[in-house]
């Protein structure tokens, strides 16, 4: 037996049925094993940035553990920017990456090359990976993945790298000589139950922020128990935006920057607000983090510490999610809450419900925007409408973003995910490839802009040659929109870059469509949800405005004093003074410098 026989019998051993990766001489053995196996299968991509990407979409949409297998050289150099995406999004992923020989790793560390194309891969993407190495022993393959599965879904999941010389793949192996990883003692978590119930039950407006952590512990169902015994007013983050449905009677949205009004709205007026598995990022906080939440006491329930220091909370709990929910599910306070709490709730909720009715998603000047060009945001409420009521939604960079978290209306038992930490252009082709290989019998929707397809077209090979039935809705707005919409702010709309006109061209996706044998239509030719009924894979196109607004979006704003950077109550198109002060408990300073 060879080491890569043992890799392929591992794979079997921790079920983990399909991988993705590029074959070269540096992995050979892997792939010669793993084929010979049977057990898992591989999918083929045509760039290591897509295979990491697809495997950690693969995981992002089934909850269950992939590898992608990358050869020396380019190869693991090509991979980065998935890892990183995946290290952003707290993604497990384990990462198999060809190496010359052993001989030149020890003998040639010195030098800018090793071998023919080997480089320290291992120690490059060190800072963004939970473990990284080079395995230079034959028996410690095993030992080593064992480590690998271990790490990247401890605590705070994420990717593992995994360098494995050519020699060391295919040495010569007796089972009684492998080593074995022997697990650390788990780290000891402190909820603080007592101290949470009493600041529940002392709060008038309490709202939960529920984040991707929930997900990632595998703990939505009990956390829509426990929401349905507090009856509080629940949040979401954009990578929590699946953990309740549109119609849940708890759920209030999505705030931010690029959120909802009527979510900024009760975040901003809560006097509580529990964040439970979310890193509140700079997009959902703002720029200024002293105007996030003013008048809310926040609790922060996280199992990474660093996340806990970020920022001066009332009181930071280190937690896994799923502890944490499982325990407060169990405390006593809960079925005798104090009769002022239940009171003060009821009289909480149903303000709530007057910004959701007075907010919807659909805004009027999306509705004028509508009649010319089609909008975006009602292009993602009708797809929200018309996809399966199980189907996995992929929201590729740039528009769909935006407009996706916005205004796509969650059904009960949809899978919603992007790439949100790095926010890599390019992430859409390969996301929905995974998102297919963990759930082949579910419909899958990608939401995907003209200039992000780009970045990794040659996927769409990919989806061709394995007859992967996705359906995309390109977002054609000719160019950049993001970038557009930062340079008029920054140079009064002087554009570099951007579009054709300033150097950016892009292709007739109609051709492209043909080239690669892939159906094509747009909206002039068949509704949104025809198209989603058609057999097969296919690209539905439809056309925006060039110059639409991504809005409401909390945007700088000029003042006397100059650009500011107003709270998250203030989005633009910006309502009326006298809207923002019936609006809010506390009008934040801010609000009376701004022109409207």
């Amino acid at each position: 037996m060879i080491n890569s026989d043992l890799i392929a019998d591992f794979l079997e051993e921790k079920k983990i049925d399909t991988v993705f990766g590029i074959i070269g001489s540096a992995n050979a053995y892997i792939f010669d094993s793993i084929a010979k196996k049977g057990y898992t299968k591989i999918v083929y991509t045509h760039h290591e940035q897509a295979a990491v990407m697809s495997a950690g979409a693969y995981y992002r949409a089934s909850g269950k553990l992939s590898m992608a297998i990358v050869t020396a050289g380019g190869g693991a150099s090509n991979a980065i920017t998935g890892v990183l995406s995946n290290w952003a999004d707290s993604i497990p992923c384990i990462i198999l990456a060809g190496q010359e020989s052993s001989f030149y790793v020890k003998n040639q560390k010195h030098l800018r090359m090793i071998g023919t194309q080997g480089f320290n891969a291992s120690g490059m993407v060190n800072s963004i990976v939970k473990k990284s190495k080079c395995i230079l022993k034959k028996n410690d393959v095993i030992k080593s993945l064992e480590e690998a599965y271990y790490y990247c879904l401890e605590g705070r999941p994420g990717p593992v790298w995994l360098d494995m010389p050519q020699d060391i793949q295919g040495a010569k192996i007796d089972k009684k000589d492998v080593t074995h990883f022997i697990p650390p003692t788990p780290p000891s978590y402190k909820s603080e139950i007592s101290k949470i119930t009493k600041l529940l039950g002392q709060s008038k407006r309490p709202v939960i922020l529920a984040g991707h952590g929930i997900k990632l512990s595998k703990s939505v169902n009990n956390f829509k128990e426990l929401i349905s015994k507090l009856k509080i007013p629940v949040l979401t983050s954009w990578l929590g935006i699946d953990i309740l449905s549109e119609n849940n009677p708890y759920n209030f949205g999505r705030p931010g920057l690029y959120g909802q009004r009527k979510s900024n709205f009760i975040l901003q007026n809560c006097d509580l607000l529990l964040v439970i598995g979310s890193r509140l990022s700079l997009p959902l906080t703002g720029y200024n983090i002293s105007n996030f939440a003013p008048n809310a006491k926040i609790i922060m329930v996280n199992n990474d510490k660093d996340e806990l220091t970020k920022h001066p909370y009332h009181l930071p709990i280190f937690d896994n999610c799923s502890n944490f929910i499982n325990k407060l599910n169990a405390s006593k306070w809960i079925p005798s809450k104090p009769i002022s709490f239940t009171t003060h709730l009821q009289k909480w909720r149903s303000q709530c419900l007057k910004y959701k009715n007075k907010y919807p998603t659909i805004e009027p000047h999306h509705i004028e925007d509508n009649k010319q060009y089609s909008n975006s945001y009602i292009t993602v409420d009708k797809i929200s409408e018309a996809a399966d009521d199980d189907a996995i939604i992929v929201f590729g960079q740039g528009t769909p973003v935006a407009s996706g978290h916005q205004s796509f209306k969650v059904k009960n038992n949809q899978t919603v995910f992007c790439s949100n930490g790095l926010g890599e252009r390019g992430n859409g082709i390969p996301s929905a490839i995974g998102a297919y290989f963990s759930n082949p019998n579910r419909q899958i929707i990608c939401l995907v802009s003209d200039g992000s397809l780009m970045m990794n077209l040659q996927e769409l090979q990919t989806i061709v040659g394995y007859n992967i039935p996705i359906k995309f809705i390109l977002f054609n707005n000719e160019g950049y929109l993001f970038i557009k919409h930062t340079q008029k702010m920054l140079f009064k709309g002087n554009y570099t870059g951007v579009n054709k006109e300033t150097g950016v061209s892009l292709p007739q996706y109609k051709k492209i469509c043909k080239a690669f044998g892939i159906n094509y239509t747009n909206e002039s030719h068949k509704s949104i949800k025809q198209f989603l009924l058609t057999p097969g894979s296919g690209l539905y196109e439809t056309y925006m405005n060039p110059e639409q607004d991504l809005s409401p979006k909390v945007k700088g704003i000029v003042t006397e004093e100059g650009i500011i950077a107003p709270p998250l109550e203030e989005m633009s198109p910006l309502l009326p003074l006298h809207e923002i002060e019936n609006n809010m408990i506390n009008v934040n300073e801010l609000s009376y410098k701004i022109k409207r």
